[in-house]
């Protein structure tokens, strides 16, 4: 009887830690929405990054680090995203690891640069990879929800694709010769590539590149030839810049979300749908 008994409460032990979310911290909040997405009831996202945070000012305190403990998965974007983050792997403890959800999204080049531009969550399609990884990392971690994880992120890549077909419908409207999309620093390359658009950098690969006057009056000269119909600003980042080109050249400017946080429009698909959009109001006829 007491050898049953015995059993009886291992067993039971063993439930109410198979019953357990998985936790999940992570580093960004359209990743901290991915888990959610894909692992439901049985996960508990931490999201580490800070309301109205900077993506590239960014860096976890030690009360991030605790908020973390526990976790199994801490999720990253990767490619140079959190330059932090070797330091990070050193300071977590064994059970953790360390996701870098960007691993698998093909490098976009920035153009006339050495660089990749890595702001690759501005399509669909490469949040739909980093979805697939992301779901092999918890299927590693909580193999006992393997069937509800896949039917989380089986439907989180419905969406993505049918945001994907939304864009490409809306995007098509604009005409061959207006398809300049003029941004502050490169962080729409991957949106370019994906729907036939031509990326101008103004600023180039950092914010803090502000360029020399020779090349800011070429590059006025070079908008002018083109007929840009708009200037794009970067809704957490200042426009000062862009507005001073952009009343030289008579044109517009409007903000989009390039750093994928944007309270106003929290999630994914209102952050996307906001820059298609703003983009189609801007350039089409």
């Amino acid at each position: 009887m007491k050898k049953m008994l015995i059993a009886l409460l291992l067993m039971l032990g063993l439930s109410l830690a198979q019953a357990e979310p998985l936790k999940i911290a992570s580093l960004h909040p359209l990743l901290s929405e991915m888990a959610e997405k894909i692992g439901g009831e049985h996960v508990t996202v931490v999201n580490l990054f800070p309301e109205n945070g900077d993506l590239h000012g960014f860096t976890p305190t030690a009360a991030d680090l605790a908020a973390a403990a526990g976790a199994k998965l801490l999720l990253a974007c990767g490619k140079g995203v959190e330059p932090y983050l070797a330091d990070l792997k050193d300071s977590l403890p064994a059970h953790t690891t360390v996701v870098e959800t960007g691993a698998e999204v093909p490098n976009v080049p920035v153009p006339g640069t050495r660089f990749a531009d890595p702001h690759w969550w501005n399509i669909p399609g490469n949040m739909k990879r980093a979805s697939r990884t992301l779901l092999n990392a918890m299927i590693q971690a909580a193999p006992e929800h393997r069937d509800a994880y896949t039917a989380g992120r089986n439907a989180y890549a419905a969406t993505m694709d049918k945001l994907t077909r939304t864009a490409r419908l809306k995007l098509s409207r604009i005409p061959q010769n207006a398809r300049y999309l003029v941004t502050g620093h490169a962080a729409m390359c991957h949106f370019c590539l994906a729907f036939n658009m031509k990326p101008i950098s103004i600023q180039g690969i950092a914010r803090e590149s502000e360029g020399d006057t020779a090349t800011l009056a070429a590059l006025l000269a070079d908008l002018r030839s083109k007929n840009v119909r708009c200037l794009f600003t970067e809704v957490n980042a200042s426009p000062r810049m862009l507005r001073v080109i952009a009343e030289q050249l008579g044109v517009p400017t409007a903000p989009l979300v390039m750093d994928g946080i944007y309270p106003a429009a929290p999630g994914y698909e209102a952050m996307f749908m906001h820059n298609i959009n703003t983009i189609c109001k801007h350039l089409c006829p």
